[in-house]
Order: C-alpha cells, then structure tokens, then sequence
C-alpha cells in the first residue's frame, strides 16, 4: 500500500513468479484487423492481481480521498515496463497507417472498448478497481477497470484526459477536453464510454432503471495537453443517429404515417373493388353507370396518390434504416461515416 499523507492507497508489490504471460491483443480498426503478442511478467500480473485494492481513509475528509484513489492504480511505477511494451505496436500501427492524433485516440479507445465486458466481476461482490496490467492481461473488465486502462494510455501518450466518476450511478468512464455544447452536463469533458464499442462523446452506459444521470466527478489523469479535434464530427453522427432512431421507433411518426397508409391503401382498394363489381354487373342502369363511372375515376387518382405518398415514406423508412446500419457497423471508422452522412445531406 502507498501512502500520500494520512491515506494509504493500492500500490503493487510484484511476487515472486517466474516468466512472462503471454497475452495476445486483437483490434479491429478502419476496417482492418491490427493484433500482437504482449509479454507480461507474471510477477508483477500476480503482484498486482493479489494487492488491496482498498484505501486506509481517515474520517471526516469526505470524498478527497477519491482522485488519489483511481490514480493510485495509473502512477504505480512497477507498471511503467508494461505501458512502454502495450504503448510500442499501437505506434507501430500509427506510424503505418499515417495515423493523426484524432485517429490514433480512436485506436486506442478502440482497444480498450473491444474488451470484453466482465458480467461475472460484476455479479459478484468484488467490483474493486482493477489495475491497468490486469485488465489488460485478463482481457476483460468493468468500467473502472476499462476507464483506468484508457485514461492511462491516453495520459501516456500525451493526451489531455479524465477519469468521470458516476458515485449514483455506480459508474466511470474516461473524460476527454470539450468546448462548451459538446460537452457533458458542462463538466468541461465529453465522454469516451469504455464499455461497449461507441463512438467519442456518447451518452454513458449507466445501469437499468436510471432515468437521470448525474454530474460526474472530473479527475484528471496525468498532464497532457493534446485534445480530440474532432468531437464536432462525433457529436454530427450522433445527432443524425438520434435522428434516425426516431424515424425508425415503431411508436414514432414515420411508422405511424406508413401504418395509416398503408391501412387507407386497403380500404381504398376495397371501396374500388366493390365500385368495380358494381360497374361489371349486368344489372347496372345507365343512370348509375354513369354516376359511378367518374366516382371510380376519383378513387382511382386517389388510391395513385395515397401508393406513392406511401412508397415516398417507405423510401424514406428503408434509407433510414441503411443509413442507421452503416454508422453502426462502421462505428470503428469516424471518417468513412461522415462521408457518408455529407453524401446524403448533399
């Protein structure tokens, strides 16, 4: 345990286990599939694995405790030799794929989203923080341990970060600089959600049930000064992806238009059919044929109009949802997604 001041926080102690895991790192990114082999001495995997993960707080200081807490797992210096071997192939890959430093924060996030999500840590009772090296090697984690992971390459790497603490929501996730309006719940920070695979600046994952989400605690990780210029982009797809979801809700507008459509297609061709019949028969006078003729000619201009309103929507419902399905798919890749929005806008 380290002790700054009068709290102790989690520190590692390595062991004494022999030899290296080796952990295989797989990242899809921009339509490619980036991985390698990360060696990590078992001494200090077991070392961090088995340290407390508790902090000696005295009373009465509130939450002060808390920054030094989530850094404590970041600035242990035993895992310095494990951030410069994770760190070197990413800016190997960055180096090859001409990576700027927007890009090359999307490939870190999207390592880190791509882990899998710990449900069994989180069915249990020990949902402690954990250390960056862990989650790493176990290749799986919750939000705190995903969060510290990120916002330790980020801070590593010279970016600007945060790690946002949800106390209500039981909840963290990293926080990266924003201007005002892309940022949340004005916090100064928008937030990279480290839980599933999403896009810079979306809402956080919060638990079922949460109908409001607090503001977070804001605590800065490391001293980097680069930011991400391309929240303006992020916060477009977003906007057009809320956008779609509303056209696509079974309970929204567009479905609602096509479902009274397509039921006035149906009776319009049922008063046709009958008026049809009616015109067919060889009981019908002359005085009604021709009573009906022009009535048949109406429903029919009618019946074309109401087809192609209702074809002009499904259209529109049907380009909706390839649209909604592209961004999805191609969450991994920001800038093919906005060529795509700016070609439909167009």
């Amino acid at each position: 345990m380290k002790q700054r001041m009068d709290i102790t926080y989690p520190s590692i102690s390595e062991s004494s286990a022999e030899g290296m895991l080796d952990v295989l790192i797989s990242i899809p990114f921009e339509h490619l599939n980036h991985s390698f082999h990360l060696q990590i001495p078992k001494s200090l995997y077991e070392g961090a694995k088995t340290a407390s993960k508790k902090a000696m707080i005295p009373s009465g200081i509130g939450d002060a405790w808390l920054p030094g807490y989530y850094r404590s797992f970041i600035e242990d210096r035993k895992q310095i030799p494990f951030f410069t071997a994770l760190l070197k192939p990413f800016r190997a890959i960055r180096r090859e794929q001409g990576l700027d430093s927007d890009r090359y924060m999307e490939l870190l996030t999207a390592y880190v989203q791509g882990l899998p999500y710990d449900h069994d840590k989180t069915a249990s009772l020990n949902v402690a923080p954990r250390f960056p090296v862990e989650t790493a090697a176990d290749k799986k984690g919750i939000c705190s341990d995903k969060s510290l992971l990120l916002a330790a390459m980020l801070s590593i790497e010279g970016y600007a970060c945060a790690i946002l603490h949800f106390g209500p929501e039981h909840h963290a996730a990293v926080g990266i600089p924003a201007p005002d309006g892309y940022d949340f719940k004005k916090t100064g920070y928008a937030i990279i959600e480290t839980t599933v695979v999403s896009y810079i600046g979306s809402e956080p994952c919060t638990p079922e049930g949460v109908r409001e989400v607090k503001r977070p605690k804001v605590i800065p990780i490391g001293n980097g000064t680069k930011t991400y210029s391309a929240i303006r982009d992020t916060a477009k797809i977003l906007a057009v992806t809320r956008e779609l979801a509303e056209k696509l809700n079974p309970k929204g507008t567009l479905v609602s238009e096509l479902k009274r459509l397509q039921a006035s297609i149906t009776e319009q061709t049922e008063n046709l059919r009958h008026v049809k019949a009616e015109l067919e028969s060889p009981d019908i006078s002359f005085e009604r044929d021709a009573e009906l003729r022009p009535e048949a000619h109406r429903q029919v201009l009618t019946l074309q109009q109401t087809i192609r309103q209702y074809n002009a929507l499904a259209n529109e419902f049907s380009d909706a949802q390839k649209l909604a399905a592209f961004i999805h798919v191609n969450r991994l890749d920001r800038k093919t997604v906005m060529r795509k929005i700016l070609e439909k806008r167009d």
